[in-house]
């Protein structure tokens, strides 16, 4: 599996309902992990509670790769998020982000999200 099928297969495993976010961060997530995401910055714990929260607003989500550019430990990548919250409201949101990964795992990620459509508080980088 390259970088970039690594990516989506971790984004749609962990917005599976019958998955539980801090099992699939500690699976595919290096122990050291940060991330700048609209220049809110999160470790790994941090995260991991983020992604609690949010995935209690989520109903669905699917992800789409418009195009990106990989080199070894690196990938850059421009894709779409598309779903639903769960009053039924669509989300759809432009991401555009920076990865590096170590030991085979998510070691930092840099982007920016743009949300195209649905409420703000659904991309929330601050409710960790």
């Amino acid at each position: 599996m390259n970088n970039v099928e690594k990516i989506f297969h971790i984004w749609e495993v962990l917005y599976a309902k019958n998955q539980d976010p801090k099992l699939v961060i500690e699976e595919f997530f290096h122990e050291d992990y940060t991330q700048s995401i609209n220049g809110i910055i999160l470790n790994r714990p941090e995260y991991i509670t983020h992604v609690i929260e949010q995935r209690k607003n989520i109903d669905t989500m699917d992800f789409e790769c418009k195009i990106y550019i990989t080199q070894q430990d690196k990938l850059f990548i421009l894709y779409n998020a598309r779903g639903t919250n769960i009053m039924g409201n669509e989300i759809i949101a432009e991401i555009i982000a920076y990865f590096e990964f170590k030991d085979q795992k998510v070691f930092k990620i840099h982007g920016q999200v743009h949300l195209l459509k649905g409420n703000p508080s659904d991309i929330d980088m601050s409710q960790a």
